[in-house]
């Protein structure tokens, strides 16, 4: 029985991952100065969080980061991507996505890109738990996306 609640835990998983890097490819605003994105990617890091807890939040989080620089172009950005938003996914959405991207800018640019993306990256976070507030009544309803 336990089995057959990890294979369904990781399909659920691996359907969200690949939903958020779709959602998150199609909606992306470029930003110059940093020369990275800002993105709905939250969203699914935030809805399998909710629904399924830290270890849901972590994975969804940085493989959906890390596969998203990785076919968008980014690939500078995508082990950063899969340690800040796995983070971010297993304290479920803190500021450690802003401060993680801002110190990761820094490292790959300057400081003033750094500092640059502060504000891009509150923006997309803000929308990520927007869309994810708008999908978690609708996911409350499919018992079979329950993660627990």
């Amino acid at each position: 029985m336990e089995q057959k609640h990890q294979t369904r835990w990781l399909a659920i998983i691996a359907v969200i991952i690949a939903f958020n890097v779709a959602l998150s490819y199609v909606v992306k605003i470029p930003v110059p100065a940093t020369n990275g994105f800002v993105n709905l990617v939250e969203a699914g890091i935030f809805v399998a969080a909710m629904l399924g807890g830290a270890k849901s939040g972590m994975i969804v989080g940085g493989l959906s980061g890390l596969l998203l620089d990785l076919f968008a172009g980014y690939p500078q950005w995508m082990f950063f991507s899969l340690i800040i938003h796995g983070l971010e996914g297993l304290v479920v959405g803190s500021n450690i996505m802003v401060i993680g991207y801002m110190l990761a800018g820094t490292l790959l640019y300057n400081w003033t890109a750094g500092v640059a993306s502060i504000i891009g990256n509150v923006a997309q976070a803000v929308m990520g738990l927007i869309v994810a507030l708008i999908l978690m009544p609708i996911f409350k309803r499919l018992p079979q996306i329950n993660l627990k």
